[in-house]
């Protein structure tokens, strides 16, 4: 990729190479260049790196790959807050940078997702938000460590407060929330129009368990009820008083006030009329800010990693700003994908800390971690981070904002046309590093026009790209070009020189020597019948270890044309499509001189995973609810119960029925059938899968809101890697205002497998 000038250069050079940490065993920090580090300028004062990043020790999940985004804010950048329309309308982080506004002369250029939130209930956020000076939330206890951006645009991560006063004729109360999901008991809340629809019933919410309804055995007591009082001042005057609190949109000159316990009865004995007067204020360090988004942990502080103890994997988001404020860090880390595990909290602050931050905190992350980033002389932004499923809905985020350019093309941007890191749902696989070749290969290269601010440029801006790869000649000291792939010349690394009229810009390749052997991702392809479809890539291994893809225009592939026929595609894949109901074979594939063969198999076979004559071994669990398992006659045989209690809360629960051992396939299964007994509660029955690469599937069935037995089938998605784990049967209920006691009955899973073995199982 070419870059500006040398001092650009060294700004940008800085942060990446400080982006790995020290690993405990010693491995290689990823700097830029070949099969390091991908460097962007995304905007004026807006860069991005990306690269893989060695993990902290041996046995952790392999490498991490890391997006670090750094934003200049003295460069007529900006940071904002968004949300999906409400603090209670969750939208992705795309569609909020779609829809957001920016200043005048400038564009959105990336987002991310906020902090953390009450998922599977009102959806709010748990934390405090401030945007262009108006207060939107109050911190939840726990969550009060926030990113601050003052008014004269500087960031920091401090800890904000909230404090309020309700004046009401008897006299004055402390106010403790602002459209939180939760009022405290014998506290008082205020919502207004930002929080949104949501039934704010949800936010006094308590369990009501009738001794006979629930679970046998629990020992549970129908709680108290406490008084629950709600009061709509419009323009400073009662509307209406109710002891039930009321849902739909809060009107921009209604203020609700809701009070629970002791708090309730001053609210209660209101009048239509009276006059009550509202007042509070987030603080962060007594001033008030422009801007506030909370997060969970501190990972940085005076440029020191702060010890967090939580050593899981997952995907990861958080930021940071430098010590003076006026550069803002992004991280993300990709997880829960064959390619990276995750991350743990501790080397995200490690790479906080190595690209400059003085201080920084953590956002959520998981299904949540989302950064979409304009590309060069991309239109809009676009998902870079891989949390291992498609963009979460969550309540808010940021954008940033940068100057427009003028649109006329003025520069180049060369990258490899491969993507090594398809993103959830492409049809190829992974693949390995395409900045790699091996000598007499080809590798694509693609290159977009840009403006002088990195922006869109050329006839079709700014709705269309300025694609020029078809326009590219390429030239390199060894090797040469073939239209817009460069043929590889000796081993060694290559500068390849892209021309596209009279723009120009550059790649930095590594040659390998030819391949010894070659592997492919899946190592075998099931299909359950004629004219489905399998894809896998191809990748080659020198004697020495290194490896890179092979691109279908190197490659010869052979097949037998009545079990399967074979499509090279663009992005690096080989579409295997069967061409019988049932048989087996192999594709052999060859490039560079060696071979090897991919095991194929069309067709399917019934095989039994549960059959529940262990059933007096299955246990149960259950996330804010409870649950039983048990043995019970099945339609023809044993069978295993499942009650369960979804009274004890709003938010997500389940109730989950767990072999005595995770139940291990041995081939690859397209498939998944439980016989049920629904009880006609509506409880959605789900099974939980682990793949070959550790990463988890969630297989969701129906609502079960029938009686009797019928048969629930569940599809295995596609990007599954095999063979597959059965870890638990599930019943989930997301519905906060369904809450319910009940039991259901499976009588046997089976799963549609391919007729054999997998090599190895």
């Amino acid at each position: 990729m070419g870059l500006p000038a040398a001092s650009a250069v060294t700004a940008l050079l800085l942060p990446v190479s400080l982006l790995a940490p020290p690993s405990p065993a010693g491995a290689e920090a990823f700097t830029p260049g070949v099969a390091g580090a991908d460097e962007e300028h995304i905007a004026t004062g807006v860069d991005l790196v990306s690269g893989p990043v060695p993990a902290g020790g041996p046995g952790n999940g392999g490498d991490q790959y890391a997006n670090l985004l750094t934003v200049d804010l003295t460069e007529d950048t900006a940071v904002q807050h968004v949300d999906g329309g409400s603090l209670t309308s969750p939208a992705t982080v795309p569609e909020m940078a779609a829809a957001a506004e920016a200043p005048e002369g400038s564009t959105v250029v990336a987002a991310v997702n906020g902090g953390f939130f009450d998922i599977g209930a009102t959806q709010a956020p748990i934390g405090a938000g401030m945007r262009d000076g108006h207060t939107l939330a109050s911190p939840d206890e726990g969550f009060t460590n926030a990113l601050v951006i003052d008014d004269d645009g500087t960031g920091s991560v401090r800890d904000v407060a909230f404090e309020g006063t309700v004046s009401l004729p008897s006299g004055d109360l402390g106010l403790d929330a602002l459209n939180t999901s939760t009022v405290p008991a014998d506290g008082l809340g205020l919502y207004t129009s930002d929080w949104g629809e949501h039934p704010r019933e949800h936010v006094v919410h308590e369990p009501e368990v009738a001794p006979e309804e629930a679970v046998e055995g629990s020992g549970e007591q129908a709680p108290a009820s406490e008084p629950v009082a709600e009061a709509v001042v419009s323009d400073g005057t009662v509307d209406r008083v109710t002891d039930t609190p009321g849902s739909g949109p809060i009107g921009a000159d209604e203020q609700v006030i809701v009070a629970r316990g002791s708090s309730a009865e001053p609210v209660a004995a209101l009048s239509e009329g009276d006059r009550v007067g509202i007042e509070h204020a987030l603080t962060a360090d007594g001033t008030e800010p422009r801007t506030v988004l909370s997060g969970r942990h501190v990972l940085v502080r005076d440029g020191d990693p702060v010890p967090v103890d939580d050593d899981s994997r997952a995907p990861r988001t958080a930021v940071g700003f430098s010590e003076d404020g006026t550069d803002l860090y992004v991280v993300t880390t990709d997880g829960r994908n064959p390619a990276a595990a995750g991350s743990t909290l501790t080397e995200v602050a490690e790479l906080l800390a190595g690209a400059g931050a003085d201080q920084a905190l953590e956002l959520d992350g998981g299904g949540s971690s989302t950064l979409p980033v304009r590309e060069p002389g991309g239109v809009r932004p676009e998902l870079r981070n891989r949390p291992g499923d498609e963009p979460r809905e969550v309540p808010d985020g940021l954008v940033v904002t940068a100057p427009e350019g003028s649109a006329q093309t003025s520069g180049l941007w060369m990258r490899t046309a491969l993507e090594p890191r398809p993103q959830h749902g492409a049809p190829a696989p992974y693949q390995e590093d395409p900045r790699r070749v091996f000598t007499g290969m080809h590798r694509s290269l693609a290159a977009t026009g840009h403006d002088e601010a990195f922006g869109p440029s050329g006839p079709g801006a700014p709705e269309t790209p300025d694609d020029r790869t078809g326009e590219l000649e390429l030239s390199a000291p060894d090797g040469h070009g073939d239209g817009s792939r460069y043929v590889a010349g000796r081993p060694g690394p290559v500068t390849v020189t892209g021309t596209a009229d009279t723009l120009q810009d550059t790649v930095d390749l590594e040659v390998l020597p030819s391949p010894d052997t070659l592997r492919t991702e899946p190592e075998h392809l099931g299909m359950a019948s004629a004219d489905d479809t399998a894809s896998f890539v191809l990748t080659g291994v020198t004697a020495t270890g290194e490896t890179a893809p092979i691109e279908p225009v190197d490659a010869e592939v052979e097949t037998d044309p009545d079990l399967a026929e074979v499509t090279a595609h663009g992005d690096g894949r080989f579409e295997v499509r069967a061409r019988t109901e049932e048989g087996t074979g192999t594709v052999t594939v060859t490039a560079g001189g060696v071979s090897t063969e991919v095991p194929v198999s069309v067709g399917t076979r019934t095989s039994p995973v549960a059959t529940f004559d262990d059933a007096q071994d299955w246990t149960a669990g259950s996330t804010r609810g409870r649950a039983e398992a048990r043995p019970e006659t099945g339609r023809a045989g044993p069978g295993l119960a499942l009650a369960y209690d979804f009274t004890r809360d709003i938010r997500t629960r389940d109730a989950s029925a767990f072999p005595p051992e995770p139940l291990a396939l041995d081939r690859q299964a397209f498939a998944f059938t439980v016989g049920v007994r629904g009880d006609g509660n509506g409880a959605r029955l789900m099974l939980s899968l682990t793949d070959e690469h550790g990463v988890g599937h969630a297989l969701e069935g129906p609502a079960l809101d029938w009686k009797g037995w019928r048969d629930v089938r569940f599809e295995v998605p596609d990007a599954a890697g095999h063979p597959l784990t059965l870890s638990r049967a599930y019943l989930l209920e997301q519905d906060p205002s369904r809450t319910y006691t009940g039991e259901v009955v499976l009588d046997g899973i089976h799963a549609e497998t391919t007729p054999e073995a997998l090599p190895g199982g």
